[in-house]
């Protein structure tokens, strides 16, 4: 069977021939049938990633496949961009009959992390919250959770045209980053963020309420700057860290997600798919994942 490659840390996929996995106990064959990609993909190939995995290695975290005639999606650590992959079968998640092998392999991290995030923060319906990079594949996921927890939503992204996106998806209100501040203003602030931008931090700080709280994901603009324990002090506000990684070991919380998230994807909640990229030309598909210009998640289709 085939797979890509990383051989060394920062340089380009391989292509190459290796054995096919074999199950040990409790593990289960996939065939893998389409790749979501995401952006801690390219830092592990990068060695950038919060755990650091030596080459060299199989990139790809999210894949949907056949088990035994039935279509599961999975996660795992590294290892997807194969033709098949061996993992344990308590990895496996179910997958509405509704949804595509493009659609299904877009689903378990975005909205797994929108949902685990949303809850980590008290979410609580009626409070305004505020999505960044709302047309990305997360950002599509938030706003489209969000609204079904019964919250309001301030879509934003780098460019207006973007916005077209996360409104249709339900967002009550939408701006561009440079008219945030106003939008924000007009409101009376914000109860939330989802911070996937990085050096926004100190500005999402004066976009909350009193007893806001920040829930830092991600740095997709670069590392932020320290943040003053007075500058939380002042309007008694919360910054929480989350990573879905080793929250997946918590079998309550995936399956309160899931039962949250299952009987409603395909239906209200659908996962939006930007560019899909053939197997043999995964490597163009990083390529499409650091492309500002595109919405909803890359898959690497095989």
């Amino acid at each position: 069977m085939r797979a890509w490659i990383q051989e060394r840390l920062g340089g380009p996929l391989a292509l190459r021939d290796v054995p096919e996995p074999a199950p040990g106990p409790g593990e289960v064959l996939v065939q893998v049938e389409a790749v979501g990609l995401n952006s801690a993909d390219h830092l592990m190939r990068l060695g950038g990633y919060l755990t650091r995995v030596h080459p060299p290695f199989t990139p790809g975290m999210e894949l949907v496949g056949r088990v035994e005639g039935k279509r599961y999606a999975a996660l795992l650590p590294h290892g997807a961009l194969a033709e098949k992959v061996a993992l344990p079968r308590e990895h496996l998640l179910p997958v509405p009959e509704s949804l595509s092998p493009e659609e299904a392999a877009a689903y378990p991290v975005s909205f797994l992390t929108a949902y685990l995030a949303l809850r980590q923060a008290q979410a609580r319906p009626g409070e305004w919250v505020l999505v960044q990079a709302a047309a990305g594949a997360l950002g599509t996921a938030a706003v489209q959770v969000a609204r079904e927890m019964g919250l309001r939503v301030v879509a934003a992204a780098s460019s207006a045209s973007k916005l077209a996106l996360p409104q249709a998806l339900g967002a009550d209100e939408v701006a561009s980053y440079e008219a945030l501040p106003e939008k924000v203003r007009a409101l009376g602030g914000v109860d939330l963020v989802l911070e996937v931008r990085g050096k926004a931090v100190e500005e999402s700080l004066g976009f909350l309420k009193p007893q806001g709280r920040l829930v830092y994901i991600g740095a997709a603009e670069g590392e932020v700057a320290p943040i003053p324990p007075l500058r939380l002090m002042r309007k008694n506000l919360a910054v929480l860290g989350f990573w879905l990684a080793p929250l997946l070991r918590e079998r309550g919380l995936v399956e309160d997600a899931l039962a949250f998230l299952l009987p409603r994807l395909g239906r209200e909640l659908r996962p939006v798919v930007g560019k899909v990229v053939p197997f043999l030309e995964a490597e163009t598909a990083f390529q499409a994942l650091l492309d500002r210009g595109h919405t909803g998640k890359v898959v690497v289709r095989l």
